[in-house]
């Protein structure tokens, strides 16, 4: 069987110029398509609900951080400048920790001696989502890891606990 007939039609039904021509409007209209259509928004601004939630820095060597170093009113900001609220408290405590006492067959805990966590309250504006809370341009989740900053205090490995969004 021929694929193309003696005046160039595919299987003696399509012309082969026009198969061109069809597939070329389709692939020009699907570029314009492209281009033209809306593109998917990212995270809006922080609007919304009332968030509240603490950051903790955990095991920081006892003496890196002063009680004032951390001020309330302070913005503080995540991943190089990106703000997410402002802190309304500064809590710092003593590093728990947990070891196994063979001899009674427990865990006992411990308040460390060298080391401190640092627990910073903060309060924002945000909107819940399916993956956490938008504030800003930043998605928040709890316990995820995250880099804080104000402009005294920076700290690599925190991550999120007590999230409340008011109303929920």
């Amino acid at each position: 069987m021929k694929f193309f007939d003696t005046k160039y039609r595919l299987f003696g039904v399509l012309n082969l110029i026009d198969l061109v021509v069809v597939l070329a409007l389709l692939a020009g209209a699907f570029a314009v398509y492209r281009v033209l259509a809306p593109k998917p928004e990212g995270p809006k601004a922080s609007t919304g609900s009332d968030v509240t939630f603490e950051i903790v820095c955990p095991t920081l060597k006892k003496g890196f951080v002063s009680p004032g170093q951390i001020r309330i009113g302070d913005t503080i900001s995540k991943n190089q400048g990106k703000p997410i609220g402002t802190v309304t408290g500064v809590n710092i405590v003593p590093t728990q920790g947990e070891v196994w006492d063979q001899a009674h067959s427990k865990i006992v805990t411990f308040q460390s001696t060298v080391s401190q966590d640092v627990i910073i309250s903060v309060k924002t504006r945000g909107q819940a989502t399916a993956n956490g809370v938008v504030v800003g341009d930043s998605v928040l989740r709890s316990n995820e890891p995250m880099p804080v900053s104000t402009s005294t205090f920076e700290c690599d490995t925190s991550y999120m606990a007590n999230m409340k969004i008011s109303g929920q």
